[in-house]
């Protein structure tokens, strides 16, 4: 065994350098995955070849899904690589059911929420998922995002017969709890569904910016408490005195 991987190590280093980084960089990103096992200088130029030439591309993926029950009748995933221009069928089944419509998060997350189960996946091609009890306060239409991989909240889309339309709660990966927090900012009454909000989150801040104001506020996972609001609207008045200097100018 030894003997044989010695010999094809000696035939695979006849090509190296900047030859082989040269061929990998117009290799599919999929069929490069066994070159990182072939040999340790195919090894090396390889991720030589994605850090100089053609480097990888945030992936499209597409998940189709018919809109009622049984949701998994034309349920399928695709992916499209940018670098390698193929568009690939994801071939997986996930472990659960399809307990309602699928719904994104920021690129980040994938779920389904119904009134019995809340599950979701954030590895990049979804091949995973977790299964969770749903939120205490059932929800409709609400904003959602994962906070540094280990919080999920759940802001707003409450029904109108719940105490608090504009509850938060935080789902910890860690201890499979719910927990309850500062509700929403009052401003944010009457636009408290996904749909006439603007999210934005990174690892440590989940930001929620109603459309038709621009009023913005922040929430921070560890010490559960929103901060602003900010007002992110244009002065349109100054807009369109840039607009006339320019016009003036030409």
């Amino acid at each position: 065994m030894n003997k044989e991987h010695e010999e094809v190590q000696s035939e695979s280093d006849i090509i190296r350098g900047d030859v082989l980084e040269s061929i990998f960089c117009h290799v599919p990103l999929i069929h490069l995955v066994p070159v990182c096992h072939l040999s340790k200088s195919w090894n090396r130029a390889l991720f030589s070849s994605l850090r100089h030439f053609n480097k990888p591309k945030p992936w499209l993926i597409v998940h189709s899904q018919t809109s009622r029950p049984p949701y998994t009748t034309a349920a399928s995933s695709v992916a499209f690589d940018p670098r390698s221009n193929l568009w690939l069928r994801i071939n997986h089944h996930p472990p659960v059911e399809y307990v309602s419509d699928l719904r994104s998060s920021n690129s980040t997350l994938l779920y389904m929420l119904s009134i019995s189960k809340f599950s979701f996946s954030f590895d990049p091609l979804r091949l995973t998922w977790h299964q969770a009890d749903p939120p205490l306060v059932w929800r409709t239409d609400p904003v959602v995002a994962m906070l540094d991989r280990r919080h999920i909240v759940v802001a707003g889309g409450a029904c109108d017969f719940e105490d608090d339309p504009l509850s938060v709660e935080i789902y910890d990966l860690e201890t499979r709890k719910w927990d309850t927090c500062e509700s929403m900012p009052v401003i944010f009454e009457h636009s408290a569904a996904s749909m006439w909000l603007s999210i934005a989150a990174n690892t440590k801040t989940l930001y929620a910016m109603e459309q038709a104001s621009g009023i913005t506020c922040s929430f921070d996972p560890i010490s559960r408490i929103w901060l602003g609001p900010f007002d992110l609207r244009h002065d349109h008045s100054e807009i369109r005195r840039m607009l006339k200097t320019s016009k003036s100018g030409n």
